[in-house]
């Protein structure tokens, strides 16, 4: 369990040491709400972490302020792409998944002295990390099951129910379903990843964000589709 936390940090950080913008991807437009003036917000999706039928998607917030932070309460997603069957990947599945992934970028990146050069330092800092708070039978009986339909949980019923004990046994410190904050001045990035049908992809998602003073929006951002990837190589 703390090497599936471990990990899904270092995909982070490898994923923002790749990238030379401090906001990366399409930006989100304001369907409805009161948007925190000077918030940029945008989406960008990480192919090599995306391999058929899963989407990792990064979300970053950036706070051009620089007297105010601003503090993110709760996310939840409302639209994903308007795909039916298409879920939020949480709890179990969501390490599940880090395992497969970690196995496949080790294969696919095995020549590349640069990559594990970063995977070297990132996971010195990653030891760092506490897995306690990882124990997904404590959050599935802390939450009476009302969180699991059919074994699959339901996406809302997660942002909407779930208390912070539970959130923080269902996803880690750097998903975009636990609270954060965003300094003055600076980015912060947060991820995801979903479970789409085969072959499907992701075009748009809509997403309602619940800022700490009060405010909230509801948001639209596309998002470039995915080169995919198969156990046999790509698509």
């Amino acid at each position: 369990m703390k090497k599936g936390i471990q990990f899904l940090l270092m995909v982070q950080l490898i994923w923002l040491g790749s990238c030379a913008s401090y906001n990366p991807g399409k930006y989100a437009d304001v369907l409805k709400g009161e948007h925190p003036g000077g918030t940029p917000i945008n989406a960008d999706v990480n192919s090599d972490f995306s391999p058929n039928p899963f989407v990792y998607v990064n979300i970053t917030f950036g706070n051009k302020s620089t007297e105010r932070w601003t503090r993110i309460k709760k996310i939840r997603f409302t639209n994903i792409g308007g795909i039916e069957g298409a879920r939020l990947i949480v709890g179990p599945d969501l390490f599940y998944w880090s395992e497969g992934v970690r196995r496949k970028v080790a294969i696919d990146n095995h020549n590349s002295q640069v990559f594990w050069g970063s995977m070297a330092g990132i996971m010195a800092a990653g030891a760092a990390v506490s897995s306690s708070k990882g124990n997904f039978d404590l959050a599935k009986g802390l939450a009476g099951g009302a969180l699991f339909t059919a074994g699959v949980m339901d996406i809302n019923a997660i942002a909407d129910q779930a208390t912070s004990l539970e959130m923080s046994a269902l996803v880690p410190p750097t998903h975009i379903y636990r609270p954060f904050s965003v300094p003055p001045g600076l980015y912060i990035s947060r991820w995801a990843v979903f479970e789409v049908p085969q072959n499907k992809e992701i075009e748009f998602l809509e997403f309602e964000v619940e800022y700490l003073s009060g405010k909230t929006a509801h948001y639209k951002v596309q998002i470039d589709g995915v080169t995919r990837y198969t156990s046999r190589g790509k698509k």
